[in-house]
């Protein structure tokens, strides 16, 4: 069993469950870490690194959508759910949105690195893909803010979409430019 593996996919996990609120951090953490832990033990066995880079596709999703729905029902007992906008895009809180999303979206390459060697990614490389996320998704936001019908936000959202995949592959390969060279 390949122990360095296995070390490292549990420190990162363990850092992805910073990203919880405190209390439920608190309250189910350490048993989030013990059946990630065996999960991670079990898949190596059964498939070895193959297994492991499933399970973490699989932990990815899912930690996607439970950092959402905590944080939102963490909200839920506090004052600033009492706010006078219901619109999400209109809270402020939008922007941790976004930095989560876009760290989770980061997860992706950073925990294939330790598996395959076609990932070959530097830290500018990181912080050029962080930034572009961040970036779109914080400009969306702002453009959004302007338009109240839904149909022309999801416009707007298509249209950002479009120019952050075409930005992505511009950079890694260069369709149009030397950019990706």
């Amino acid at each position: 069993m390949n122990k360095a593996v296995l070390r490292r996919s549990e420190r990162i996990y363990g850092f992805l469950l910073k990203f919880y609120p405190r209390s439920y951090r608190q309250e189910f953490g350490e048993e989030m870490k013990y059946v990630f832990s065996e999960s991670l033990k079990d898949a190596y066995r059964e498939k070895g690194e193959q297994g492991i880079f499933t399970l973490w596709g699989r932990t990815i999703i899912d930690a996607g959508k439970s950092l959402v729905s905590q944080h939102l029902e963490n909200q839920k007992g506090s004052d600033f759910m009492k706010t006078k906008s219901n619109d999400i895009i209109m809270q402020n809180k939008i922007f941790i949105r976004i930095a989560l999303v876009t760290g989770l979206i980061l997860l992706i390459p950073l925990i294939a690195m330790q598996f395959s060697d076609e990932w070959d990614w530097n830290e500018g490389d990181f912080i050029i893909i962080g930034t572009l996320l961040f970036g779109m998704g914080s400009m969306f936001v702002l453009a959004a803010r302007k338009v109240r019908k839904k149909s022309h936000r999801i416009t707007i959202g298509i249209a950002f979409a479009i120019a952050v995949l075409y930005l992505w592959a511009e950079l890694a390969v260069g369709i149009f430019t030397t950019w990706g060279s």
